[in-house]
């Protein structure tokens, strides 16, 4: 828009009209208003004066005031000394704006510093209190430990960030005091509330301190706790609650190797077809392995001094598990006993002969059989060893008794052993099975080699089931008996009979070998091939000997008699050699190599 210039000039003089109006009124104004500001900054003097006065005598500052009595204090005077300074302030600006000298008051700047490091202080000091009161009204199952801990860290370094001069004040001295003591209870509360601490701990706890803990109720707070002579009492107080710590470590192991153990079950194997009546050897072994190491931690429990709430059951698995051990080598005895008497007394020839210790074994049969049904219904190791006492009782009777038909035995192999002496280089199995099968003359066949040096097999009738007519050696020689031998009565009989003909038969083979050398016509080859291997050696050694000696004899009367005898050996010696150059079968080459 525009504006003519006559109209400019006439709103410019208007305004210049208006300020000189406006002028004269602030004239007539001034003198009333600086009279008025002159009273106020009289009567500000006299509020500032009396305010320090009153100030020094009851302010948060006097000596001997109790911190929350200051606190509370430094809450009223904050207040007065705010209007006092709006009132500076104003003032202050009036007399700028007249033109006046403008007062100090040096005690208002100073108390103001003052406050500035009160509200710092009692700032603090409030927080403090506010927070520990709200910790204190905490229910205990809600307590935080570790939250309460880090703010009081938060709290020590903001104290310590105060200024040296109040380090002195009563205030700060409380503070300190009440941040240090919560935070050396803090640790004592940290172990009191573990998880560990059980009603045992607390009930060990009010009777030390001498104050009731219920835990378990929900209007339980930690002001129920804190208001306990905890630190009175500290060394005592960690003692408890280190000792729940310790207990539960030493219940979590208890339960562990209870656990464990709970899930340990018995291996067995079949026997012959009797079904599963035996303990797998291996894994029996193994179970003991685990018995050891479980019996190392057990003895470390129950020599921890902390164990005393677990005291009987510590014992009572300690007894479990070595009693379990001592079974399990127990029966793993009897098994071994009872397998080895089976074979003696079930179905063999032996019983018939000792029927009384039959009769004994049936029984322990018996018994072993209830045994390995009731094994193998439990399965667990613990359950069956020591679940009742049957296991205790009834194998040390059963390895009694299994010893008793041992012994019983022994006496009868050492009565067969003294009727035939050779029965001594063989062991009890295999002299056992041999006894147990006496009523099969023929069984004997696989027995031989452990009773005669070199009788691999005997020829029987083909009429008569117990006559031996022949027997042969590994190398399929064969000599026939003079007197056949029947197999009648005990086998160490028969053995006994047999081995006196193999020895008759043997003798008539080698006279007839002997005679045979002196024939006019004697052909090595023909007495090797004639008879046994072990025979023909014999001869020729025969041979050579008698020659030998009827040289050394005669040599005197014939010169040449040493020298043609030496020339007959040579021949002896290269038909022989000239027989190994031949095919020959692996029997007839070991023979003319050894001859």
């Amino acid at each position: 828009f525009s504006i003519s210039s006559g109209g400019l000039r006439f709103n410019f003089n208007n305004l210049i009209t208006y300020s000189k109006e406006m002028q004269e009124i602030l004239c007539k104004c001034q003198e009333p208003m600086k009279k008025e500001l002159m009273d106020g900054v009289a009567d500000f003097a006299q509020e500032v004066f009396d305010f320090d006065r009153d100030f020094e005598e009851n302010g948060p500052m006097v000596e001997g005031l109790e911190a929350r009595e200051a606190s509370d204090r430094v809450l009223l005077f904050q207040a007065r000394f705010d209007e006092l300074w709006r009132k500076y302030e104003v003032y202050s600006s009036g007399e700028k704006l007249f033109a006046l000298q403008v007062n100090e008051y040096p005690i208002l700047i100073e108390r103001k510093k003052q406050f500035n490091l009160l509200q710092k202080l009692y700032g603090l000091y409030l927080v403090v209190n506010k927070a520990i009161d709200g910790y204190f009204e905490l229910a205990w199952q809600d307590v935080d430990i570790e939250e309460i801990m880090a703010e009081l860290v938060d709290f020590q370094n903001r104290c310590r960030k105060l200024p040296r001069g109040m380090k002195d004040w009563p205030a700060f001295i409380e503070l300190k005091k009440k941040i240090d003591d919560f935070n050396e209870a803090c640790p004592l509360l940290e172990m009191m509330a573990n998880k560990s601490m059980k009603d045992r701990h607390w009930q060990r706890l009010e009777k030390l301190l001498g104050c009731p803990f219920e835990v378990d109720n929900d209007e339980f707070t930690l002001k129920n706790v804190m208001e306990a002579p905890l630190l009175k009492f500290k060394d005592d107080v960690e003692d408890i609650c280190l000792s729940a710590l310790k207990e539960r470590d030493i219940e979590a192991k208890l339960k562990q190797v209870i656990l464990d153990w709970g899930g340990v079950q018995l291996q067995f194997a079949n026997f012959k077809t009797r079904g599963e009546l035996l303990l797998k050897g291996q894994e029996t072994q193994e179970i003991n392995g685990l018995i050891e190491e479980s019996l190392m931690v057990m003895n470390s429990l129950a020599a921890n001094r902390y164990n005393a709430p677990f005291k009987k059951e510590i014992q009572l698995w300690v007894w479990r598990l070595g009693t379990t051990g001592e079974i399990l080598e127990s029966w793993l005895i009897v098994q071994n006993l009872w397998v080895y008497l089976e074979a003696v007394f079930v179905g063999g020839d032996i019983a018939k002969e000792l029927p009384g210790e039959a009769k004994r074994f049936a029984s322990i049969d018996k018994s072993w059989m209830r045994i390995m049904m009731r094994a193998r219904m439990v399965l667990n190791v613990i359950e069956v060893c020591v679940g009742d006492e049957m296991m205790g009782q009834l194998l040390p009777h059963l390895q009694e008794q299994l010893e008793t038909c041992q012994k019983s035995l022994t006496g009868y192999l050492e009565q067969k052993r003294l009727i035939f002496p050779r029965f001594f280089f063989v062991s009890d199995p295999a002299l056992l099975e041999i006894l147990g099968q006496a009523s099969d003359s023929h069984t004997i066949q696989a027995h031989l080699l452990n009773v005669f040096e070199n009788v691999n097999k005997v020829d029987f009738d083909e009429k008569e089931y117990d006559r031996i007519n022949a027997f042969s050696s590994k190398e399929k020689e064969k000599i026939p008996l003079e007197r056949e031998v029947m197999c009648l009565g005990g086998v160490e009989t028969w053995l006994g009979n047999l081995l006196r003909e193999v020895k008759a038969s043997l003798g008539t083979v080698i006279s007839n070998a002997w005679a045979f050398m002196h024939e006019p016509e004697f052909n090595l080859l023909e007495m090797m091939a004639k008879y046994p291997a072990q025979v023909g050696l014999l001869g020729l050694q025969m041979y050579w000997t008698r020659d030998a000696e009827f040289a050394l004899v005669n040599w005197k009367y014939d010169k040449t008699l040493m020298r043609k005898t030496n020339e007959s050996f040579l021949i002896l010696l290269n038909t022989l050699i000239d027989q190994t150059t031949l095919d020959l079968s692996k029997w007839e080459r070991v023979k003319y190599e050894t001859l």
